[in-house]
C-alpha cells in the first residue's frame, strides 16, 4: 500500500516486551524493504529487543538511547529535522522513527506530551511515519489518554484516535509548567532601555556564585538576551527582568505589558530560513531546560530556567 508524501503520526500502546517485538520489527523490516531510512529512539532494553527480532537487518537502523535523546523537545525536534535532513540527502525518500518519549518525573509530563502534538504542525509536509510507543505497564493512564489526543491514528491498526486535538487545540489546553522559584529574587530591574544592563547585571550575578565562565552559564545569558529582546520589540510599557539562584539551578523572569504569542507553536517551530524575525524564544528553547510562556494579570510572563552547575550531592550512610 502506498504510503502518504506527508506525516503519519501513530501512538503505540504495548503491555510486554513480545507484544513491543511483534509490532515494530516488521515495521522496521517493512521500511528496509522500501529502501527508508530508519531510526528508533528507545530505552536500551527495548533496543536489544529490536536488535534481536531484526537479526542481521539490525545493522540498517540508526539506534538512539532515548534517555540521552529527550533531553528538552525543542532540542529533539531539531535532532529529528536534522536526522531527516541527512537521510533526504543519502536518496531515501521516506523516513521511518520509532520515539519512545523518556517522560521523566510528573511535573515533565505535560512538557513532553505539548511535545507530542506540536510534532503534527512541526513535520507536517515531511515525508516521515513516526511511531510512539508507550509502555502501559509503567505510564499513567491520564499520559495514556493525552497519547489519544495527541495522535490522530493508533499502530499498528491505524485505528483514528477519538480524542484527538489538532496542535493548536492542543497546546492552548495544556500550558507549560513554568520552572518554580522559592523565596524573594536575587535580581530584579526594568529593562525597559535595553538588554546591555540585563546581561551585565546577570553576569555580575553568575560571578558572584563563582560560576563565570561556565558553558551552561553563557546559555543562560544569550537565552536571557534573547527573551529581554523579543520583550522590548514586541511587548508594552514597563519591561522587567527577576532572576532566582537556587542549587546551581538560575531561573529567569520576563514580564511585560504584551498581548503574548499569538502563535502556540513559537518554539517549537524552526524559524523560516528568510525571514530575520522569530528567532528568539525557538533559540532560548535550545538552550534553557525549562521555559514557559503564559498571561498573568494583563502581562506576559516569560520563565525559564538553566542548570548552570550541577549541585553537590554529598554521601549518605
Amino acid at each position: 500500500m502506498p504510503l502518504p508524501a506527508t506525516l503519519t503520526h501513530d501512538a503505540m500502546f504495548y503491555g510486554s516486551d513480545d507484544e513491543f517485538a511483534a509490532a515494530l520489527a516488521p515495521f522496521a523490516r517493512e521500511g528496509l524493504e522500501r529502501d527508508e531510512a530508519l531510526v528508533a529512539a528507545v530505552t536500551p532494553g527495548n533496543i536489544a529487543l529490536l536488535r534481536d527480532a531484526l537479526g542481521a537487518d539490525a545493522t540498517a537502523v540508526t539506534f538512539i538511547d532515548r534517555d540521552e535523546w529527550y533531553r528538552r523537545p525543542a532540542t529533539t525536534v531539531a535532532g529529528w529535522q536534522r536526522l531527516l535532513t541527512e537521510a533526504l540527502a543519502r536518496g531515501h525518500k521516506r523516513m521511518r522513527l520509532i520515539g519512545e518519549v523518556a517522560f521523566g518525573a510528573r511535573p515533565h509530563h505535560p512538557t513532553w506530551t505539548r511535545y507530542e502534538a506540536a510534532l503534527n504542525d512541526v513535520f507536517a509536509q515531511a515525508p516521515a511515519w513516526i511511531v510512539c510507543p508507550y509502555d502501559t505497564r509503567k505510564l499513567p493512564p491520564a499520559l495514556l489518554d493525552d497519547a489519544r489526543r495527541t495522535h490522530p491514528a493508533t499502530f499498528p491498526w491505524r485505528s483514528p484516535s477519538a480524542g484527538y486535538l489538532t496542535p493548536e487545540q492542543f497546546l492552548r489546553s495544556v500550558p507549560e509548567p513554568m520552572p518554580p522559584v522559592s523565596g524573594p529574587p536575587a535580581l530584579s530591574m526594568d529593562v525597559t532601555g535595553g538588554v546591555a544592563s540585563a546581561r551585565t547585571a546577570v553576569s555580575t550575578l553568575l560571578a558572584a556564585a563563582g560560576w563565570a565562565g561556565l558553558d551552561r552559564g553563557d546559555d543562560l545569558i544569550l537565552a536571557m538576551c534573547e527573551i529581554v529582546t523579543n520583550s522590548i520589540r514586541h511587548g508594552h510599557g514597563r519591561r522587567e527582568l527577576r532572576v532566582w539562584t537556587h542549587d546551581g539551578t538560575v531561573t529567569c523572569e520576563v514580564t511585560d505589558d504584551g498581548h503574548g504569542m499569538a502563535d502556540p507553536l513559537i518554539g517549537y517551530r524552526p524559524p523560516a530560513q528568510d525571514l530575520a524575525g522569530g528567532r528568539g524564544v525557538w533559540i532560548a528553547q535550545q538552550l534553557c531546560d525549562a521555559l514557559s510562556i503564559v498571561r498573568r494579570d494583563a502581562a506576559t510572563v516569560v520563565r525559564f530556567a538553566v542548570t548552570v552547575r550541577e549541585p553537590l550531592r554529598l554521601p549518605t550512610g
